[in-house]
């Protein structure tokens, strides 16, 4: 009989040593987009998607009325970029230095409660690859000061196409655990598998994230050339050389024949 108490000490510790290495338990989000499916066709002007989500609180003991803080990514398929300068010659504009990065988001969308310095530190950030300043584009091993300069360049262009977005205070919650944000997709946005990112920030700390995708894809007559011309790219030129023929021989004889 004294062996029971030895035992269920025995069991009381390691019970306690297995709860101690256990990781303290935290807020969790679970996220969702509108649509997990876009199909482009000839009418398509653009498409406004909305990411939401919510805070689980029921693995936290206690509430406090801390601040949370939400980041949300939405990336593009990744893709070669070649940023060339241009440069005059003898009167004459040339192909200059030039950068290539490997790596290029085709879109890139970053939301957030609020500004991303006031979310979380810098390594925190550059750790995740949250925001423009660090994000990586995989860029060849060259002059620094010269692909900073591009890198620039490459942002502002894909901004000024509406493929590129960095927004503050665009996530907005509705009461304590609801949250949601939107992000407009261009005309000319890239097919592809899309990742979308959301994070939960607490003081700083990155406390949950949660992941899902959506797909971009061309539908109908739009599909078939768009195959033809990235796939089959000889007999695409061939159509084309044919249809350039067949219209120009039909002009000559309604054209012709009225001479």
């Amino acid at each position: 009989m004294k062996r029971a108490p030895a035992i269920m000490a025995f069991w009381l510790a390691t019970i306690g040593v297995a709860c101690a290495d256990d990781p303290p338990a935290q807020e969790q989000v679970q996220s969702d987009i509108s649509t997990r499916e876009i199909a482009i066709q000839s009418n398509f002007t653009g498409i406004e998607i909305v990411l939401f989500g919510a805070i689980d609180f029921t693995s936290v003991p206690a509430i406090d009325e801390t601040q949370y803080d939400v980041i949300m990514v939405v990336r593009g398929p990744d893709e070669p970029v070649v940023m060339r300068r241009k440069e005059r010659t003898i009167g004459l504009w040339v192909n200059g230095p030039s950068e290539v990065f490997q790596s290029a988001p085709s879109f890139y969308a970053v939301l957030a409660s609020r500004p991303l310095r006031a979310i979380a530190p810098e390594a925190t950030l550059k750790k995740l690859g949250v925001g423009f300043a660090e994000l990586d584009l995989g860029a060849e091993p060259t002059d620094e000061v010269n692909r900073a300069r591009f890198r620039s360049s490459l942002i502002r262009l894909k901004e000024d196409r509406g493929l590129f977005l960095e927004s503050d205070d665009a996530i907005s919650f509705i009461g304590r655990s609801l949250f949601r944000g939107s992000v407009d997709l261009p005309v000319s946005v890239p097919i592809g598998t899309y990742t979308t990112q959301v994070y939960l920030f607490r003081d700083g700390k990155l406390l949950s994230q949660d992941d899902s995708t959506l797909q971009v894809h061309k539908v109908g007559f739009e599909r078939i050339v768009y195959l033809l011309a990235f796939r089959y790219p000889f007999i695409y030129g061939l159509i084309a050389v044919v249809i350039a023929a067949v219209a120009g021989l039909i002009t000559w004889a309604i054209f012709g024949r009225r001479d």
